[in-house]
């Protein structure tokens, strides 16, 4: 069977990650000052919050190292891999397991998702699916890279101030100077951040977003989705009571997104990510 490997951007829970039946997230690195936390592992959400709040430095992130992709893949050498991650414009993480590939030598075959987060989730639960259908490791990443444009993720955030501080704005650049009292709308475009449009509240956003999705998945039976939220979980729910009130949503679920993706989004963001 084929291993199917990610990183915790995908923020999908441990919970969720072994229900999917994930063959092993590899971890990337949240920084406050000089005090370094695995994601997940020495840091949840609940302590990266109060630090975010109590902390006077400003938290980055880093990508799992080397030696961390050196482990997972040495750990299922004779079984081939697939090992998906997020965006390369987005984080070195894929530069990483690049690496490890090489030191490690084997069956191993990595896939840009080129997003993050729920879309990220998305693939990589489907190449799940597929593993545990038997399907091989090459049928795996030609569906994969085909559905990689067509995956969408959609959110709004209630502040730009995290991505301006942690370099990852993008061209979303072009909504600063201009977002005082609105919230901002953005999708991940080809792998990178671009401006979607504003709305004045919260509660616009959760309508604007569900008009998105709703349009796009109108011709769908079976729409994949899932929501996210960076400590917003009422929010998000509320996203997706609203969207099933318009098209029939097949087992939709939410994830929290956890500290790294969360140090970029900040508090009170919600989104959603689909198959189109």
């Amino acid at each position: 069977m084929v291993r199917i490997v990610t990183d915790s951007t995908c923020d999908l829970s441990s919970e969720q990650a072994s229900q999917f039946g994930i063959t092993a997230v590899a971890k990337l690195y949240v920084l406050f000052g000089d005090r370094t936390f695995q994601d997940g592992v020495t840091i949840n959400n609940e302590q990266f919050y109060a630090l975010l709040k109590n902390n006077s430095n400003f938290p980055s992130t880093s990508q799992p190292s080397v030696g961390d992709f050196v482990q997972i893949y040495e750990r299922f050498k004779g079984d081939p891999i697939i090992s998906i991650h997020i965006s390369r414009d987005l984080s070195g993480t894929l530069a990483s397991a690049e690496a490890a590939r090489d030191l490690v030598g084997g069956d191993i075959t990595i896939i840009d998702s080129r997003n993050v987060n729920a879309g990220l989730a998305l693939l990589v639960i489907e190449a799940v699916r597929m593993s545990q259908q038997g399907a091989t490791a090459a049928q795996i990443k030609a569906r994969i890279d085909a559905l990689v444009p067509r995956t969408r993720l959609v959110f709004a955030l209630d502040t730009l101030e995290n991505l301006r501080r942690g370099g990852r704005i993008g061209n979303a650049q072009a909504f600063l100077g201009s977002v005082l009292q609105f919230k901002p709308i953005i999708t991940i475009k080809d792998g990178r951040l671009e401006p979607v449009e504003r709305v004045r509240t919260m509660s616009k956003a959760v309508t604007r977003l569900k008009d998105i999705a709703a349009q796009e998945l109108a011709d769908h039976d079976d729409p994949r989705v899932v929501f996210m939220h960076t400590a917003a979980p009422a929010t998000a729910g509320a996203l997706m009571k609203a969207l099933g009130t318009q098209i029939k949503l097949t087992e939709p679920f939410i994830i929290e997104a956890g500290p790294v993706v969360a140090t970029h989004a900040g508090p009170g963001a919600v989104g959603i990510s689909y198959i189109v």
